[in-house]
Order: C-alpha cells, then structure tokens, then sequence
C-alpha cells in the first residue's frame, strides 16, 4: 500500500495514495497527461495538494475532517529542507510509484547503424 504518516503541529495525519487522489487532482482541473508540467512549473502548489488529497483519501471516510491544506504547508515549513527534503522526496515517490505500478515500461528499440 502506499501510504506513510507525517506530524504536524502534534497532530499525526496518515497519507494513502490511491485512485481517489487522482480524481481530486483531476477534479482540480488538472489532466494527467499536464502533472508532471505542472510539478515543474510550481511544485509549491500542485505537490502540497497531493499529499492532501492523500491526507483525506487515509481519513475516515474520507471526509478529511481536522485536515487542511494548511497543515501540509505547515510540515513543509516544519522539516529541514521543506518540499525538497528527503521525507518529502519520499512521499512524492509514493505518490508516483502508485500511478506507475503495473504501467507497462516502454522499452526502446536500438537499432545498430549498419557501416558500409
């Protein structure tokens, strides 16, 4: 399963990717095929609402209640190294190793250039 737990302002809030944050990130408007745009062009907004789609996907029932998007924002303030740090580098690998698992992996065809 992917799914980890980070603690913010005391409060433990357990993370679990899944389908559900894929329908949030696309209920934002947002195709998969532009993600990975989108994390290039402002990670400081679009990675922080991943990891609280998946805040709300490990809530009970997941109605995300006594979580906001503010809490992500204040565990990013809160760990050396902020988004970019390893713990946060570690839930963004969970996130894509579930949207990757069991994708097929395109391998490229090398073709040998013949000499004359």
């Amino acid at each position: 399963m992917y799914e980890t737990k980070i603690t913010v302002n005391g409060k433990e809030i357990p993370i679990r990717f899944g389908a559900y944050v894929m329908k949030c990130i696309a209920d934002e408007g947002v195709k998969l095929s532009e993600l990975g745009e989108l994390i290039k062009d402002n990670p400081f907004d679009i990675i922080p609402k991943i990891f609280y789609y998946g805040a709300v996907n490990a809530s009970e029932g997941r109605r995300g209640e006594g979580i906001s998007l503010n809490d992500i924002y204040d565990w990013l303030d809160e760990i050396p190294g902020g988004l970019f740090s390893e713990q946060s580098q570690a839930i963004i690998k969970l996130f894509t190793d579930q949207m990757t698992e069991g994708v097929p992996k395109v391998e490229k065809e090398v073709h040998a250039k013949k000499k004359q």
